[in-house]
């Protein structure tokens, strides 16, 4: 692998992030150079002792030259006084340790490059480059609060909740009696959606790598589900008994309607009305919403923005719709959908994308797509993990 001292200096600037214009293009050219370069390239920003350590180093090197060894005596004495292991006086302590620090603190970018290598060896073996990933149709599957689990056909239609847990079609998942009490936790791995009918005849499908926990016969004064990924609700109407969806702590409460919950995004919620009114609760903030409105629960704050529902849907048909999103946004999804990591290999330009593509397709297909907003992408799995390298 090549690797001069001129781009050692140039992985730590872009580590301090200031890169010139002519040296972001010299750091892309060798990072196109091969995979092995990326591939390192990736591992050396992953390593976060390593930045850490090479940030102290840069800061340091920026500094008054007139302070530089006050604020190393001061970072020592900080070291032993919250080392329980010090067996030494302060005193000596201090006049042992600060040659060592000092040293330790200027150390080449080389040497950290050379120790990081040497501590995370990575087996050549364990690398595949891959050319394609095709759309999968995994199996979805109930984990009963009894400790059943049970697989769930993707050829039968909707699963259906009662007295018993049966398919659309007729035919039978569980055909012994259920226990009243009974709770029922559904997943779906990636590349798989599941349509359910709950006991009171609502609704909901279940988006990739989503989980869905529900009773299995509601409370006469109740209806309560927990959802952690992304579904569509219509919700069977019953205004003396609202239902109630619990997600990424906020409550979502409904007498009858159709929406959308996405909570894929842990710091950032979304749900999105399509027809009739809910009512939203998070952190003593209450918000109602009407029909082509999307509330937002993101830092502890609720706000909602009128939008058009069928962007926030479309995966309903099956479909990633993109109008004006973001690329790091489009990625997320994709990278839900067929299981990638997805990696940027550099900064990456402001790119927006527009279009409808199915989602059947494969993968290579979806990024021939996105290639024409001038988008590179290398493929490989790693230990059984698959990663999307991106550049531009």
């Amino acid at each position: 692998m090549r690797l001069t001292d001129s781009i050692k200096q140039l992985i730590l600037k872009y580590i301090g992030d200031n890169l010139s214009s002519d040296e972001k293009a010299d750091l892309k050219r060798w990072l196109d150079e091969s995979a092995q370069h990326r591939i390192f390239f990736e591992e050396l920003l992953e390593r976060d002792d390593l930045i850490n350590d090479l940030n102290q180093w840069s800061a340091l090197q920026e500094s008054d030259p007139m302070d530089w060894n006050e604020r190393l005596k001061t970072k020592t004495l900080e070291t032993i006084h919250t080392t329980k292991a010090a067996k030494l006086s302060p005193i000596r302590s201090i006049k042992h340790f600060i040659p060592y620090a000092a040293a330790l603190l200027c150390i080449s970018l080389g040497s950290l490059i050379y120790i990081a290598i040497n501590r995370h060896p990575t087996p050549v073996n364990s690398r595949i480059v891959l050319h394609d990933v095709q759309a999968q149709n995994n199996q979805a599957e109930i984990r009963l609060s009894n400790g059943q689990i049970l697989p769930i056909s993707n050829h039968k239609g909707a699963l259906v909740s009662g007295h018993h847990l049966q398919y659309e079609d007729g035919s039978m998942l569980q055909s012994a009696a259920l226990n009243a009490n009974l709770t029922a936790t559904v997943s779906t791995p990636a590349g798989t959606m599941l349509q359910m009918i709950l006991e009171d005849g609502s609704q909901i499908t279940l988006n990739a790598k989503t989980i869905l926990k529900y009773p299995l016969h509601f409370a006469k004064d109740k209806r309560v589900v927990e959802i952690d990924g992304e579904a569509y609700f219509k919700i069977a109407k019953n205004k003396k008994v609202p239902f109630q969806v619990v997600s990424n702590g906020q409550l979502i409460e409904v007498t009858g309607t159709e929406f959308n919950v996405n909570t894929y995004a842990k710091s950032k919620s979304s749900t999105t009305l399509v027809e009739g009114a809910i009512t939203l609760t998070a952190n003593g903030q209450k918000l109602q919403l009407k029909p082509n409105q999307q509330a937002i629960l993101a830092s502890g704050q609720l706000s909602q923005k009128a939008v058009d529902p069928y962007h926030y849907i479309a995966w309903i048909d099956n479909k990633f719709y993109f109008n004006e999103t973001d690329l790091r946004t489009a990625l997320q999804l994709i990278g839900q959908w067929y299981d990638l990591q997805i990696i940027y290999k550099q900064p990456m330009k402001e790119t927006l994308l527009y279009g409808e593509i199915q989602r059947t397709k494969s993968l290579s297909a979806v990024l021939k797509i996105l290639e024409r907003s001038h988008i590179k992408f290398n493929l490989i799995e790693e230990n059984g993990i698959r990663k999307l390298f991106v550049s531009n």
